[in-house]
Order: C-alpha cells, then structure tokens, then sequence
C-alpha cells in the first residue's frame, strides 16, 4: 500500500485538505474520506458511469481518477453542484417531472453527465443528448425519461397537481421516494454506517469444484494486525445452508471443505476499513485442491459425474411435470408437426449497484441494514444459519440500486452477521463488481426441445416440451422454474394432448 500524500483541491467550491495514498480512486477519497457519498460505485472499470462528476468542468468517472492527479484541481459533485442559473435544480425538478429517476443509483451521474452537456448546448436535440449520456448506464428506465427529461431542462414541467380523490387513476404523480434520489440524499447499501465500522472481505474459491484446507490462520492474522477476525465455516453456530425454498435449502454461507462453484466463500477476514480494502488477498495461507468439473447438465449427466450432493442421484435436484390427454393419438392424429430445440446461456441481473450492507447490534438484537428484494427470507436464513431466534434478527432494507431478482437470494446477510457475533462492532461489506458477478445466482442457462402437432385447420392437437436447466452448484430458484415452466410451456393456448417435463440439474 502505497503511503499518504498531502492532496489540495477543490469540491464544491470549497478548498479541501485529504491526506491519502496517490493511488487511491477520486470515487473511493470523496465517499470515504470527506464523506460525500452520492457518487456511486457500480463498476471500478468506467463502464457503468454511476461515478460521474465534474473534474475540472469536464465529466469524468470518478472511479478512474487517482487521487495524486487531483492536486490544483477542481472536482463538482450532485451534493453541491447548482450551476449557472440552478441549472442542476432544473434539472432535478425535470428528473421528478418525467420520472426518469427510478431505482436511483445511476442518477447522480446522469445528472452530472447532463449539467455538462447543458452547460454547453442548452438546448441539445435527441441524439446530442443520447450522445451526451452516452457514458452513464441505466438498468430501469430504458433511458427514454432520462432523455425527455435532460432536453426538458431548460423549461421544466410545473410540479404536478396533487389528485383529487378517487380520480389518482391516470394522473402524473411524482415519487414519494424522488426528491431524495436526485439530491443525492438517498441511502444505498453502500452509503451508510457507523464511525468506525469495520470491513468485511471474503476469501473465494478461484476454482470451479475444489477442496481447500487452511494454513497457519493465526500467525497469519499476528502478520496484519489491522485484521480483527478470521472467519471460517466452524464459526457459524446454526444450520450452514440456505436457500429461497426451504425444503431444498443447501448453499452454505462459508464452504465446509469443498467449494462447488468459482467464486464461492470460504472464509471472512473482518479488520480496520482502508488497511483491509487495500490488502492484497493472495496472501492469505489457504491451499486448493481441484476436482472434476461438471459446467453443463450433460456432464453432470452422463454417468460417470461426481455427485455434487449426496442423496441427488444423477445430480438431479427435481422434476416439474405437466400431463393431459394421450400425447401419442395427438401426434397420431396430426397434419402437421414442427420441432425446434433452444438453447439459451446465463443471463447476469447486472443491477447497477453491487451487494452492499451493514450491521451493528442494537443490544441483543442482530439489525443487518441491506439492499435487498427479500427482507423476510432474509430474516429467516439469516437467523437460522447464525442460530438465533427470528425476533434477535432485523433487516432494515436500504434503498436497492437495481435488483431484477438477483437480490432476492441470500448474499453477504449472513456474513454480515457472523462478523458483527464474531468481533460485537459494526460492519460493513461491498461486494465488487466482479465477486457480485461471480458470487450471487444466475437466469437458469437450459436446452429446450419441443413439438407441436396441429390439424388440417391449424389448431394445435398435441404438443410434448423437455428442458434441462442448469441450476448451478446450488439449489437457489432451481424448483420454481422446473414447476413453472411445464405450466406456461403451451403459452396461452389449450392443447389437449400435452406432456411437458423440465428438469433442474
């Protein structure tokens, strides 16, 4: 880690003096150090732009700027932006007017990207402003809003009226929730904790399938001294698996010896927030062990795989199945038939903000403070991997940065948890970009395969459906889509000879 350098510019107008390391991203300074946390992470990359500010009158990605190019300069952020004529006020009441600011997280920097493109062309058509956005993603709106709005600025729609009652139906009322995500008060899972919360990282499996035994913890903490706590699996004193459908339950918070998938948790270091954020983890005394790896549902299938899970014969978790009528006189019976196979791939959520939360205790109750879609099952699997009672633990929902069901499985509520039992002081966690890639569940990746039958008239007689989904290493969503999808696999038609299997692996 490199060491600290006295840094002088300016924020908002007003000199600033921050001792940090040269190194450090103008997005990490401006959230950690002087407390501005409006401008959001999504990415560390430039990719998403939810970092965007000001540097010098110019839109930068806050996540790309090192903090030693900063000296003499000038850096313009939502929390104290108004630009010439409230330019940025105008702006914001436009955001409220057509709401274009939905989930939030990428508005701070679509505002900052737009106060520079309004600042030089007032009046920009569609495509300069397209242009002009074009660095700053959004995963809600589908960005027309963001555009209507930005064009508007210069004359902003009136507030809307309050609805008479009875007649809300059909009328433009802004967001009870708006006004905070454009002044960038709003409160992410990343924006918000107690003075001297500690940090939480997670050792993960580089490994697709992998055994892994520990070296020399101990003498290894007594080598970082800012590191408070190690944490393994044989920490956790309740039941180590989770998972949205109790009954299946079977993801552990930490792996027990095997991870079985690249990017699982094995252990939590827990220490003083800066050290901790800056360590490189190669160091950490852990030793991997590779086992056959299985990536498809055919190799998983074919006979000769590993069990990933003892008592899943064939590495099946289940079956959904839908039959009526007799499907051989359907075919039997048919003019016509057609068959088309589909193969479709793993779909990232890509929610603009990352897993991010914090805990603390509020006297014997455990309160874990989190962006989530889930807050009850939360409560429970939390509850019951850490074996606590359902009432010593709180989930306070924070403003959710984009979830799209990505957020409603279990993530780092657990860890969170285990850290706050295990050092009994507040701690936060932020997954990166890439751990929130890797780490949280997937759209299921299937091969489907179907046939439809019709008569002379074209009406559909029989239809048969089969599809393998590959659920992962864990059960997650695996049994509500193999129930589902033999339900809707006909769509909205009756087909009165239908046999519809899909199976999750």
């Amino acid at each position: 880690m490199s060491e600290n350098k006295q840094l002088d510019f300016t924020v908002n107008g007003a000199a600033v003096a921050v001792s940090a390391p040269p190194s450090m991203r103008l997005s990490e300074l401006l959230r950690e150090k002087l407390g501005l946390r409006a401008t959001k992470v999504g990415c560390n990359a430039g990719d998403c732009g939810a970092c965007t500010v000001l540097l010098d009158g110019r839109p930068a990605c806050a996540c790309l700027v090192p903090a030693g190019q900063l000296t003499g300069r000038s850096v313009e952020t939502v929390e104290g932006l108004r630009g010439p004529d409230g330019l940025l006020t105008r702006l914001q009441a436009s955001f409220l007017a057509h709401g274009a600011a939905q989930c939030g997280i990428c508005t701070p920097g679509m505002l900052m990207a737009a106060v520079a493109l309004l600042q030089e062309n007032p009046a920009p058509s569609q495509a300069e402003t397209e242009e002009g956005l074009g660095g700053v993603l959004c995963r809600c709106t589908g960005y027309t809003k963001i555009i209507a709005a930005v064009m508007a600025a210069a004359n902003p729609l009136p507030e809307p009226p309050t609805a008479e009652t009875g007649a809300a139906v059909g009328a433009a009322l802004q967001r009870l929730d708006g006004q905070a995500k454009v002044d960038g008060s709003e409160q992410f899972g990343a924006d918000d904790w107690p003075d001297g919360s500690l940090l939480v990282r997670a050792i993960r499996s580089p490994y697709f399938h992998a055994g892994f035994t520990f070296g020399d913890l101990q003498a290894w903490q007594a080598d970082h001294r800012f590191i408070e706590a190690i944490i393994t699996a044989d920490d956790i004193a309740g039941e180590n698996a989770f998972g949205v459908i109790p009954p299946f339950a079977d993801q552990p918070a930490l792996a027990e010896n095997t991870a079985r998938f690249r990017g699982e948790a094995v252990a939590l270091l827990v220490g003083e927030a800066e050290q901790l954020a800056m360590l490189d983890l190669d160091s950490f005394p852990i030793s991997w062990h590779e086992q056959p790896v299985m990536l498809t549902p055919a190799e998983a299938q074919d006979g000769n795989a590993p069990l990933l899970h003892a008592g899943r014969a064939d590495n099946l978790l289940v079956t959904g199945r839908v039959k009526h009528g007799d499907l051989e006189a359907g075919f039997a019976a048919a003019a016509q038939k057609a068959s088309l196979t589909i193969c479709t791939s793993y779909v990232e959520h890509a929610p603009i903000e990352p897993e991010a939360g914090v805990a603390w205790m509020d006297k014997d109750v455990l309160v874990i403070k989190t962006c989530t879609q889930a807050p009850v099952m939360d409560q429970e699997d939390t509850a019951k991997l850490l074996g606590l009672a359902l009432e010593k633990v709180r989930i306070i929902p924070a403003a959710t940065g984009g979830g799209f069901g990505t957020k409603l499985d279990v993530s780092l509520q657990p860890l969170l948890g285990l850290a706050v039992l295990k050092t009994g002081k507040p701690c936060r966690m932020v997954y990166s970009r890439q751990e929130s890639m890797t780490s949280t569940t997937k759209r299921h990746p299937a091969n489907m395969t179907a046939t439809l039958a019709a008569d002379g008239q074209g009406k559909l007689t029989a239809m048969a459906f089969e599809g393998r989904f590959n659920t992962g290493a864990y059960a997650s969503w695996g049994p509500t889509v193999a129930t589902r999808v033999p339900i809707h696999a006909s769509g909205p038609y009756r087909v009165p000879h239908y046999l519809a299997q899909a199976h999750a692996v």
